[in-house]
């Protein structure tokens, strides 16, 4: 499978507590500093081996100038369910060892580890901890109608700390100019290999793929494949999307969004 490094610059113009808007990392800096950092790939059979599986992106960082001594990684774990009690942060070191730190604190939205210099760091969760709920993301991804009006949603179900840029340039990588981000409320709690359904209120024809799908939250920090695609053999200007637990109960819902489409 092909991966796209996406890399950012992070300038810190004194010492205290910076936080990029994109991937969510804080960082604790000591003065001045700049630091380089991307998303690498997770080595899932050394994870595995280990009784661990990704639960946030790997990220490789380069210090540049300046020194560091907090890092903030975002999880997306749910506080009050218990999941940040099975966290881990992977260090990865240069000759692609690894070991798992303790965070020297675990917040709501973020897991703290103390450094004092920068390589490899992402966070893991205990393969055999208990299912959760975590913090989530429909993102919607929309192949523009063709000559015969046909067109399709892609719509993705992701875990709440990717990094939201990296999958629009992924995708556009992947698709060019044909498909566009649509940018909707995508904030939802999903529950990994829980099954869900996509439904919509359209009369016109349509067609969604798959019927149901599970959610594996440890399969989304490299590959942002749909997980349904929805596809419209009709112009259509606006649907409504509604995510549910496969089996549940009809007005529950995971997620419900009124989706305006773009034209050509």
């Amino acid at each position: 499978m092909k991966f796209f490094i996406v890399c950012s610059r992070f300038l810190c113009p004194r010492a205290g507590l910076f936080q990029c808007s994109i991937t969510g990392l804080v960082f604790s800096m000591e003065g001045e500093a700049e630091v380089l950092y991307s998303t690498v790939p997770w080595d899932r059979r050394l994870l595995s081996q280990n009784g661990k599986r990704p639960a946030g992106p790997l990220f490789k960082f380069t210090c540049l100038m300046g020194s560091v001594c907090q890092l903030h990684l975002p999880h997306c774990e749910i506080h009050s369910e218990g999941g940040c009690d099975f966290l881990s942060v992977a260090h990865v070191t240069d000759d692609d060892g690894m070991e798992f730190l303790l965070p020297h604190e675990t917040r709501e939205t973020h897991v703290i580890l103390n450094i004092t210099q920068f390589s490899k760091y992402g966070i893991t969760k205990d393969k055999e901890a208990p299912v959760s709920p975590i913090r989530a993301l429909v993102l919607l991804f929309y192949q523009l109608p063709d000559d015969n009006n046909k067109s399709t949603l892609n719509v993705l179900l992701l875990p709440r700390n990717v990094d939201i840029d990296e999958v629009c340039k992924t995708r556009r990588t992947r698709n060019g100019d044909r498909e566009i981000y649509i940018e909707k409320n995508s904030n939802c709690r999903l529950t990994r290999d829980q099954e869900y359904t996509l439904s919509t209120d359209l009369t016109d024809e349509h067609h969604i793929d798959p019927k149901k799908a599970e959610f594996v939250d440890y399969d989304c920090y490299t590959n942002y494949m749909p997980t349904f695609q929805l596809r419209l053999k009709t112009v259509v200007e606006e649907v409504n999307l509604r995510l549910k637990e496969h089996g549940g109960p009809e007005n529950e819902r995971v997620w419900d969004r009124l989706v305006s489409l773009p034209g050509n």
